[in-house]
C-alpha cells in the first residue's frame, strides 16, 4: 500500500487557496487537515471550518511544547499545523490537503519530502484586491495582502504544480484532471 500523499495549496494570499483546497479535498475525497491560528475570525459570529481558533497564550503553549509540524507569523498572528492532525490524517487510507503560505510549504516539504507536493494557486494582482474589497474585507487587510503579492508569485518555481485560479470550478476541475493521472 501506497503512503498517502500530502497536497499542500499555497500562493498568493486571497487568489483562492482555501476554497480551491475544500472543492478539490471534495472532488478528490481528501482529508482536510486546518491550521491552528490565533487571529480572530473575520466574522465573529460565524467563523469558518479552515482553522481552529486559539488564545494566544495557547498557541505558544503548544509551539513550546513541540506540537506543531509547522508555524508562522503572519500580520501579528501566528498559524501552524498541529503534529497529531497532520498525523492521524496520514493514518487514514486518504490523501491529505493543507493550505500553507510559502515558508509552511517549505517545511512540509523537508519533512515529509516526495510525499508532500505542492500546488501553488495565483490569479493576478487586480483580481486578488476585487474579491478581497467583495468580501468586505478592510484597507489595512488589502494592503497587506497586496503588499506581499509580488514576493509570493515567485515561488510557484519551486512547486510542482501551478494553477491560475480565474474560475473556481474550472481551476478545481483541472486540479482534478491534473491530479488524477498521478
Amino acid at each position: 500500500m501506497t503512503k498517502p500523499i500530502i497536497y499542500v495549496f499555497t500562493g498568493a494570499s486571497g487568489a483562492g487557496r482555501k476554497t480551491l483546497a475544500r472543492k478539490a479535498s471534495h472532488l478528490m475525497g481528501w482529508a482536510r487537515v486546518p491550521s491552528c491560528t490565533t487571529r480572530l475570525p473575520r466574522i465573529p459570529h460565524q467563523p469558518d471550518g479552515d482553522y481552529r481558533y486559539l488564545a494566544l497564550e495557547q498557541f505558544t503553549d503548544w509551539e513550546n511544547e513541540g506540537r506543531f509540524v509547522q508555524t508562522a507569523l503572519i500580520d501579528g498572528n501566528k498559524y501552524g499545523i498541529l503534529r497529531e492532525d497532520l498525523e492521524q490524517a496520514l493514518n487514514g487510507e486518504k490523501d491529505v490537503c493543507v493550505v500553507l503560505n510559502r515558508e509552511g510549504a517549505e517545511a512540509l516539504k523537508r519533512l515529509y519530502g516526495d510525499r508532500a507536493v505542492r500546488i501553488f494557486i495565483y490569479t493576478d494582482k487586480r483580481t486578488v484586491q476585487e474579491r478581497l474589497e467583495s468580501k468586505g474585507f478592510g484597507y489595512e487587510v488589502i494592503e497587506s495582502y497586496l503588499n506581499r503579492y509580488s514576493d509570493e508569485v515567485t515561488y510557484r518555481k519551486a512547486c510542482e504544480h501551478v494553477f491560475e485560479n480565474v474560475d473556481v470550478d474550472k481551476t478545481a476541475a483541472h486540479i482534478r484532471e491534473t491530479l488524477s493521472r498521478r
